[in-house]
């Protein structure tokens, strides 16, 4: 397919080859509210994302443990008190047991007065069920707080939020080789070598509510690659000050393991923009090579 260009109006767009481009920028937002479950999957699987990427299932032990603790800190509507949500160890460990507290300060001010078991929240490992007891029966605020645990056990047991599909995400990101513009991220850039998994991601982020997502070519002019290199120099410079000062501290053998795999990302990486600008970026390659060959020979004193 030749590089065709159509001018309207002053404005040009351009549809070209894969080798006419040097990638993509991408950049989303995404809303903070709760999708369910089988919602989200179903669009997954419509975007065509490979599965190792797929969301894992919510494990009820998470969901009690969000539900219990979204009470914490709920009632302020009478005498100051408030909530407080404690772990309580019982020594069987196919249990997990959260008390209510509540928490009053006294007229005196400098006190505080606690209830240490207003109501006992327990979730068994084995059968995967919980269970309430309310003991401060007398208190409205009690009674409503175990009523509103049990909606949103069964919420976030059916729910992904948006810290999980953040984590799917990133976890995409990394496999795209995506590099941030800037150290905070944001918009990112991404080879043109990995377009068929960007759109795929693209795609399903698009496809979830109140979420938005972009791409934008960009195309392989001279200023382009200056920025490429520019971009691509900053992070691995940046990886390999990091990587030299931790080099000179106390390191054990799973921290080295993880710097040997952020090194292979990198290269990775420096390689594949090498080829797509088909010259050398400086001595980055050169540079994490001599690095990897450093953590190799201090993993075998490890």
């Amino acid at each position: 397919m030749t590089q065709e260009k159509l001018t309207l109006k002053g404005l040009t767009a351009t549809t070209s080859d894969v080798e006419s481009r040097i990638g993509h920028f991408v950049w989303y937002a995404m809303s903070e509210r709760l999708v369910p479950k089988q919602q989200l999957w179903e669009l997954f699987k419509a975007s065509g994302l490979p599965e190792e990427y797929r969301i894992p299932e919510i494990r009820p032990a998470d969901a009690f443990r969000r539900a219990t603790k979204e009470l914490e800190g709920r009632v302020r509507d009478y005498e100051g008190a408030r909530f407080l949500i404690r772990d309580v160890k019982t020594g069987n460990r196919k249990e997990v047991v959260r008390h209510l507290v509540i928490e009053t300060p006294t007229s005196a001010e400098t006190k505080l007065d606690y209830d240490p078991r207003a109501a006992v929240f327990v979730f068994n490992h084995e059968y995967k069920t919980t269970d309430v007891k309310v003991f401060n029966v007398d208190d409205p605020n009690v009674v409503k707080a175990a009523e509103e645990f049990q909606n949103l056990y069964g919420l976030y047991l059916n729910h992904f939020d948006a810290d999980a599909r953040r984590r799917m995400v990133r976890s995409v990101l990394k496999d795209l080789s995506a590099t941030p513009l800037k150290e905070s991220g944001g918009v990112y850039l991404v080879p043109r070598d990995n377009e068929e998994l960007l759109f795929q991601l693209v795609r399903f982020l698009s496809s979830l509510p109140h979420t938005y997502a972009y791409k934008l070519p960009v195309m392989n002019t001279e200023e382009s690659r200056d920025m490429v290199r520019d971009v691509v120099t900053h992070k691995a410079q940046t990886f390999l000050t990091e990587m030299r000062a931790a080099l000179k501290g106390q390191v054990d053998d799973k921290e080295v393991q993880a710097l040997m795999a952020r090194a292979h990302s990198i290269r990775n990486e420096i390689v594949t923009y090498q080829n797509i600008l088909k010259e050398s970026i400086g001595t980055l390659e050169t540079d994490v090579d001599i690095l990897q060959a450093q953590m190799r020979a201090l993993l075998e004193q490890v």
